[in-house]
């Protein structure tokens, strides 16, 4: 075989390790062969017979082609393959040097010592450089990876272990179901085997027993491949659960194969977040919620039919749900009798601006959770109407806060969002007035030494839900665009509709154990805002088309009320540690309840009537900063035709000019309740 000299240099530490193990192969064959006759006549023979196996040995390497193999692909094939070249090195030594009598003094013994002696130095030495690169270049696992099982174990279970445990992957594989009964709760790559296909019911006790569930069932295998009754099992509990089964692609299929089968349809919204998913401690929910009766008001939206899944799947006492949509009730409800039948409910169609309806079935029920998701959000919307924004969103609220306390339930949890923080939008004034009323209703339990806390949750954008981003882009990829962004610059904090469910959950059985910290709004942590026109890119990509060529974007400019970003903490807010992961508290400023009374009276009266004028300047007087003017930069519509903007950092720099100027321009005294 022709020498490639690349071969040399590519692999020359692996060719003088070689030579070296070759040499003292040589060595210790002579002394082990001679035993207790080695003497000095063995000791002549040893230089001459090191030197004749290295001038014997190394052609034979190169022309066997053992250094076209890279040191740190070494396998299992690729060590027996030693085998030949080191046998037929180790024969033609033989015959040069007994086979002519030239060194007669060597037992035959020698040969074969030195065979087995090479072949072990030359295993070890591949086996070296590979563990040495391995453990160089290995990328830490991410504590924070989506945690997985995945049903099969085969070769494609194996790479994707591999792939996830060298830090290549944004999953964390923490068990696999096997179709064998006799592998149980043996470790594969470290890995428990958490039960046999076979048996779906031992392995969803093993799973439902466990401190954390997996967000994704990846099947390695066609279903078809898997026990039929095993895996619709295994899917119905996983559906139920919240938890998606998908199939693992096949490394094999071409570029075709896997961009042709995205659609925008396929399009998971938990894929398109860049960052890893919030994990939480699931035997804290448990505790929390196991035997209670949870009440949850807008059951039938987005987040609140999340909230009463996985509040279902913690073995509640009882579920009340308050739903004004007729199809969203009707939905919820099929979702509990197909997933939960065992776990009682009751549904009520009932909107919660109506006092008296909700006071009976308070009263009826006797709650011992409330979670209040009943809400008017999108912004544009309840800009063009803010009489509604304010029944729905302020006084809706009080109704329900007000009702909790009339029956003394454990914990009232209002679901906030970013845009009540400096808003500049009807919607975000409606949530912080609902924010202040839910602080003020906590001060007074710690003042009166009443055992019932107000809680409010506060997070950004939640993707998939309805009326959100994914949704709209899915549309408008499915037509072929263009997908329609307000502005380049726009950002915001998304979170998956799953994570900011458990992380209310987290934050309210949290703040139940925290009795002295009354009066503090729990923010998720969203990790960092994402630019829209970034979002829009990355999903055209996932339906495999090419963002500006396939499927163009177009700027629409920014709608009333909108901000080129959304902030966390409002700047009179003091910033403290929430004690648990991924959660922080903001302490605004109180507002007193009998101001705060006296000004939801007024916006009342004022939105009952139709009164859109006298709203907005209830609103304004009520939320410090809100009706200030806004910096240019952050109202003005952005022009089409227009080119994405090049320099990140110049963008980046803008926005935190334009944030320090909005913060400059309003006043932090402003705030006082009109009366």
């Amino acid at each position: 075989m022709r020498f490639n000299k690349s071969e040399l240099r590519s692999n020359r530490k692996l060719v003088v390790a070689d030579a070296v193990a070759i040499a003292l192969s040589a060595s210790i064959a002579v002394v082990l062969a001679s035993g207790s006759y080695f003497s000095a006549v063995e000791r002549a023979v040893v230089p001459g017979f090191v030197l004749t196996a290295l001038l014997v040995t190394m052609p034979i390497l190169f022309a066997s082609g053992f250094y076209r193999r890279h040191r740190h692909s070494t396998t299992m094939p690729g060590m027996l393959a030693l085998i030949p070249g080191a046998t037929l090195s180790v024969i033609l030594i033989l015959l040069l040097t007994r086979g002519t009598g030239w060194m007669y003094q060597l037992p035959l013994t020698t040969f074969p010592i030195m065979l087995i002696s090479m072949l072990l130095q030359f295993v070890g030495v591949r086996v070296i450089a590979r563990t040495r690169e391995h453990l160089r270049n290995r990328p830490m696992a991410s504590a924070d990876g989506l945690p997985v099982v995945l049903v099969g174990l085969d070769a494609t279970s194996d790479l994707f272990i591999r792939a996830a445990f060298h830090g290549l992957s944004k999953y964390r594989v923490i068990g696999i179901i096997d179709d064998s009964f006799d592998s149980t709760d043996l470790l594969y790559h470290g890995v428990p085997i958490l039960g046999s296909i076979r048996n779906p019911a031992a392995v969803i006790r093993r799973l439902t027993a466990s401190g954390q569930m997996p967000r994704r069932l990846l099947l390695t295998k066609t279903v078809t491949h898997f026990d039929r009754d095993g895996i619709e099992t295994l899917s119905a509990w996983a559906e139920a659960q919240g938890i998606k089964v998908r199939m693992l692609r096949n490394l094999t299929d071409d570029d075709a194969d896997i961009t042709g089968g995205a659609t925008a349809a396929t399009i998971d919204p938990e894929d398109v977040l860049t960052r890893p998913q919030k994990t939480v401690e699931m035997r804290l929910l448990r505790e929390t919620y196991r035997g209670q009766k949870v009440l949850v008001t807008g059951a039938g939206g987005s987040i609140g039919s999340e909230l009463v899944r996985q509040i279902a799947s913690l073995d509640p006492a009882e579920i009340v749900l308050i739903e004004n949509s007729e199809f969203n009730a009707y939905q919820v409800d099929r979702l509990l009798a197909r997933h939960f039948p065992d776990v009682p409910r009751k549904l009520h169609l009932c909107c919660i601006r109506d006092r008296v309806h909700l006071q009976a079935i308070f009263e009826e029920h006797q709650p011992d959770m409330v979670f209040n998701a009943a809400a008017l959000k999108h912004v544009p919307l309840v800009e063009a109407n803010p009489c509604e924004g304010v029944l729905t969103n302020v006084i809706g609220t009080r109704n329900v806060s007000d009702a909790a306390r009339s029956v003394g339930v454990r914990a009232f949890v209002q679901v906030s969002t970013d845009k009540a923080v400096n808003t500049t939008n009807i919607m975000g004034a409606t949530k912080r007035v609902a924010e202040f009323y839910c602080q003020s209703q906590d001060l007074i339990s710690r003042d009166t030494g009443c055992d019932t806390r107000f809680f409010a949750v506060r997070f950004g954008n939640v993707l998939g839900s309805s009326g959100s981003l994914i949704p709209l882009f899915q549309e408008q990829i499915a037509r072929g665009g263009p997908l329609t962004v307000t502005h380049p610059d726009m950002e915001r904090y998304f979170m998956t509709i799953r994570e900011a469910v458990e992380l209310t959950l987290v934050a309210a059985a949290q703040g139940l154990r925290m009795n002295d910290d009354n009066g503090r709004i729990f923010v998720l942590d969203m990790g960092k805002p994402v630019r829209i026109v970034d979002l829009a890119e990355r999903m055209i990509r996932m339906a495999g088309k090419v963002p500006g060529e396939d499927i163009k974007i177009d700027y629409i400019g920014i709608r009333p009320g909108e901000k080129l970003f959304e902030e966390l903490f409002d700047r009179n807010e003091k910033i403290t540690p929430a004690g648990f992961a991924g959660v922080s508290c903001a302490i605004p400023h109180p507002v007193p309840i009998s101001r705060l009374r006296a000004s939801l009276l007024q916006l009342e009266q004022a939105a009952r009537s139709g009164n859109a004028e006298a709203v907005r300047k209830g609103l304004v007087d009520l939320v410090p900063g809100f009706g200030d003017e806004q910096p240019e930069s952050d109202v003005r519509p952005f022009p089409r035709p227009v080119s994405r903007p090049s320099n990140r950092g110049q963008i980046a720099a803008a926005q935190t000019a334009r944030r320090d100027e909005s913060h400059a321009n309003s006043d932090p005294g402003r705030g006082k309740a009109f009366a």
